[in-house]
């Protein structure tokens, strides 16, 4: 598979838009890479363009492997959101398993 993978790709009929994409550095970790075109961006930053970013260090990216039981991890992410913004989904399953990632909002 190749390290770099798109969770979901949604284009709405107003026009709003959400990708989340997935990928590995050649260390190990994980990043998850988001950017949203929407109006609701806009009323809360000025702009629809909002981008974030969850950055695992290795080892957080070692237990998501471990807790998803998976030895490649980006193929199980993709598994994983099936196509679908369930980001809040990913974000309890660190949560209960003491998964730490740090959020950067650009």
């Amino acid at each position: 598979m190749e390290n770099k993978v798109i969770l979901y790709n949604i284009n709405e009929d107003n026009g709003d838009s959400f990708v989340l994409r997935a990928f590995m550095f050649p260390d190990g970790r994980l990043v998850l890479e988001g950017q949203d075109f929407c109006e609701t961006a806009k009323n809360w930053f000025g702009d629809e363009e909002y981008e974030y970013y969850y950055t695992f260090n290795i080892e957080n990216t070692n237990k998501l492997k471990a807790v998803l039981k998976s030895d490649d991890l980006l193929k199980t992410l993709v598994e994983f959101f099936s196509g679908e913004m369930i980001n809040e989904k990913l974000r309890k399953l660190c949560e209960d398993n003491d998964i730490k990632f740090d959020i950067h909002v650009i």
